[in-house]
């Protein structure tokens, strides 16, 4: 590299300042006065915009019922939990979610079972929300496990308490 005298006849030196001239002789677009956006506000912006446009999809979808009912809406914190679980774990957690497991309702549905009854409690449709809030057979492991949840979307923030209550629920596996 080479200190250059700016206006010394350096043809490099005179067609950057000519680029300059032209450049500033342009007319602006936008509010004056133009101020340049550091580029993290503008990657919080995007992130924002995407952010909230994903959140707006997920919550005019129509499919989706036993999900929705579990997450009714985006959890970034949630995100990077699952981020972090391993294949069986997905699964497990994925199915809790959808209720598209070896629940007896979803398997009679897609015609594997002849009945869509609790295998524990025979009172219910054995579905994700009745094993998670409702049987009364599985209680105790709810209770070690999930403590007393009232609703599907906390049981779904508490990863760990979902890995615990299906590990030792095998009549699900």
């Amino acid at each position: 590299m080479q200190w250059i005298k700016g206006h010394s006849g350096s043809r490099g030196n005179d067609a950057a300042d000519e680029l300059a001239r032209r450049g500033s002789a342009l007319a602006t677009i936008g509010p004056e006065p133009i101020i340049p956006i550091p580029f993290g506000n503008v990657c919080s912006l995007v992130r924002r915009h995407f952010t909230n446009q994903h959140a707006q999809l997920w919550k005019n979808l129509v499919d989706c019922r036993q999900a929705r009912d579990a997450l009714p809406e985006i959890n970034s914190r949630l995100t990077k939990v699952l981020m972090r679980l391993n294949k069986p774990q997905i699964r497990i957690v994925t199915s809790a979610i959808t209720g598209h497991g070896t629940f007896n309702k979803h398997l009679f549905t897609i015609g594997v079972t002849d009945s869509p009854l609790c295998r524990a409690c025979m009172g219910e449709e054995e579905t994700a929300a009745h094993v998670l809030l409702k049987c009364p057979e599985v209680a105790t492991y709810r209770a070690k496990h999930l403590g007393t949840p009232g609703s599907l979307p906390e049981v779904a923030c508490n990863i760990k308490g979902l890995l615990g209550f299906f590990g030792e629920i095998s009549w699900l596996e």
